[in-house]
Parts: structure tokens; C-alpha cells; sequence
């Protein structure tokens, strides 16, 4: 494969990836977010701000959040201690106040409350509310909080309408982004559904547009290609700067698995990661691989020993509980959610 190909499949790789996290957003109404674990553990995966261009920031500032002041009061306690989703991770999102002590209402504060609705189902509605409107006053009192707090309450009720919208049958992407505009307006009004969802909904239609264009068969792949950098070039500077920041790691990964499939050793491997996102990064990520090497020698240990269960116990319920004994043996309790994620056994 010539490099200049090898670079336009790294692309479309990268770019696939992008739509189909677009997808999965359509399809749970918007705003799905992966848990605060989740978003650590993939943090952890790349290499540090400095070694390389960030990741992407999914709630990029905007030029009026600079003109903004903030305001810090006294810390508030939390409702009760934190569900597991939540412990250890940074809180996201932020409650930006303007100078005359009213709220910047913009997708920062909706950071906010995703990242305490992550934990739905771990703890009722009412405590999370509380827990959310306890992190609201932590950040700002006055005029802001208590108008923090009504946003709150409409942008409930909208996932609640939000999710309603869209029961029933799979609709094409450009349907289901139409209907949770019209949601979205009826819930916020013009103004406020802009400044709230304006850049998500942005990047949904060029996602969209984007995944027709990688669809049409009639296309070359260099007519596909342009067609693609022409979305991508209609988009506002600051979400193309965040999108192509996004697809950076995923576009490593991909040229790293290329140089691999090619027949690049070890040190191959090492000497592209230095040269492309330095040494510092290039050993983390090499420190990285021996992680992932190593967990995935536990996983094929205990699915081996699993399936010797299997074949020489006949007795289900002695099967299960050897089985929860080898499970219990071999990983931690944190570690055995992930076992049985990847392996799909029963909780």
C-alpha cells in the first residue's frame, strides 16, 4: 500500500470512528456521555498534554466564557457519599457567571449535569438532583445558582421528552436530529437551545453528511476524500480544531497498526512513537502495551481455566460456583465487572 493510500485509509478510519460515536449519540437522544471511569481509563490511555496536541475537549470554550467572571462560595456538602461511577473522577463542566452575577448559559453547565447523571440507576432521581444542585451551589450563589438550578429542571424534563421523541422504529440520523431539535426548542426556546446544543448539532450534520458521502459507492476514493474535507471545512474554526484533535489519537492508532500488519518490530514501533509524539509520550505508551499485554494473559488464563470447568464439571450450579471462585481468585472486584463485560458473564 503506498503511503499516500495508507494516510487516506487512516482517514476514513479516524473518520468512521467519529460517526459512529455520532450514531450512538442520535440514537440515545443526545448528550450521551461514557461514564466518569470511563473517561478516566481512556485518559489514562493517551499520552499527556504537552507530549502531543490534546484530545478532544468535547465542551471547547467560547469566546464569551473569557469575558466571564466566576464566583466561589463557600463549598457545600454533597447529598451523601459518591456512587461508584463517580468516585475518584474529576468533576466536569463548570457554572459560568457573567458581571452582573447572572449565568452563562452555554454546554459547560451541561457538562456539569451529565457528569453526576452518569451514576442514573446507581441512585435515585431526587439524590442526584441534589447532589447536582449541591455542586451548582458550590460554584456560584445569587441570581446564577437559582437560574442553574431552573435550567436544571428543564433540561430533566427534556431528556425525559428527548427520550420519548425517539421510541419506535430506527429513524434515519437527519430524522432523529431533526426531532430532537424541535425537542430541544420547545423545552429551551430559540436563544438557549443554540447556545446550549448549537455546536452539537453542528457536528451531528456534518457527521451525517459525512457518513453519506463515506456510503456512496459512486465515489472515488479521492472524491470521497474531498467531499469529506469539504464538510469538515464549512465547520466553525473551533469545532474542526476539536474534531481533528479527536481523530489525533485515533490516527496514531491506526498508523501504529498499519506499521505492525507491514512488519514492524518493536523497536520500529518505538522509534515512529518518538518521532511523532515524542519520548516521554512514546514510553508511556510503550509502558501502556505491557499493561494491556500482560491484562490480556489474565484474561486468556482465567478463559482457559474456565472452559476446563466447563468440560469436566457437569453439575451447573457446581460449575457456577467453581467458576465464581476462579473469578474471585484471579481479579480484584473492580476488575471482575470488566471480566464479565468482556467475556459476558452473568452478574
Amino acid at each position: 500500500m503506498d503511503r499516500r493510500r495508507k494516510t487516506g485509509l487512516v482517514a476514513v478510519m479516524a473518520l468512521a470512528a467519529l460517526v459512529g460515536a455520532g450514531a450512538g449519540w442520535l440514537a440515545s437522544g443526545g448528550r450521551q456521555r461514557p461514564t466518569p471511569a470511563a473517561r478516566s481509563s481512556a485518559a489514562a490511555a493517551l499520552p499527556r498534554r504537552g507530549d502531543v496536541a490534546p484530545a478532544l475537549s468535547v465542551w471547547p470554550a467560547p469566546t464569551r466564557v473569557q469575558r466571564a467572571v466566576s464566583v466561589s462560595p463557600a463549598p457545600a456538602a454533597p447529598p451523601r457519599p459518591a456512587p461508584p461511577s463517580l468516585r475518584g473522577a474529576d468533576v466536569d463542566g463548570a457554572v459560568i457567571v457573567d458581571e452582573r452575577g447572572d449565568l452563562v448559559v452555554g454546554p459547560e453547565i451541561l457538562a456539569l449535569f451529565d457528569h453526576f447523571l452518569t451514576a442514573t440507576g446507581e441512585e435515585p432521581a431526587a439524590v442526584i438532583r441534589a447532589r447536582i444542585i449541591a455542586a451548582i451551589r458550590e460554584r456560584a450563589d445569587g441570581p446564577a445558582a437559582d437560574q442553574a438550578v431552573a435550567l436544571l429542571d428543564r433540561y430533566l424534563g427534556y431528556r425525559e421528552a428527548a427520550s420519548a421523541a425517539l421510541v419506535g422504529p430506527e429513524a434515519d440520523p437527519a430524522a432523529r436530529l431533526a426531532a430532537l431539535r424541535e425537542v430541544r426548542r420547545a423545552h429551551f426556546g430559540e436563544p438557549d437551545a443554540t447556545q446550549l446544543f448549537g455546536d452539537e448539532e453542528r457536528e451531528g450534520e456534518a457527521a451525517i453528511e459525512q457518513s453519506r458521502v463515506l456510503a456512496d459507492a459512486t465515489l472515488s476514493p479521492d472524491e470521497r476524500d474531498a467531499r469529506i474535507a469539504e464538510v469538515e471545512a464549512a465547520l466553525p474554526d473551533d469545532i474542526r480544531e476539536a474534531r481533528e484533535a479527536a481523530v489525533r489519537p485515533l490516527a496514531q492508532q491506526a498508523e501504529e497498526q498499519a506499521l505492525r500488519d507491514a512488519g514492524a518490530s518493536d523497536e520500529d514501533l518505538h522509534a515512529y512513537r518518538v518521532a511523532t509524539v515524542g519520548a516521554e509520550a512514546a514510553d508511556r505508551l510503550a509502558e501502556l502495551d505491557r499493561q494491556r499485554a500482560a491484562w490480556q494473559q489474565r484474561i486468556d488464563a482465567f478463559a482457559g481455566a474456565r472452559a476446563a470447568l466447563e468440560a469436566t464439571v457437569a453439575d451447573p450450579a457446581a460449575r457456577r460456583e467453581a467458576e465464581e471462585a476462579l473469578l474471585a481468585g484471579a481479579f480484584t472486584p473492580e476488575e471482575r465487572l470488566r471480566v464479565r463485560a468482556i467475556l459476558g458473564l452473568a452478574l
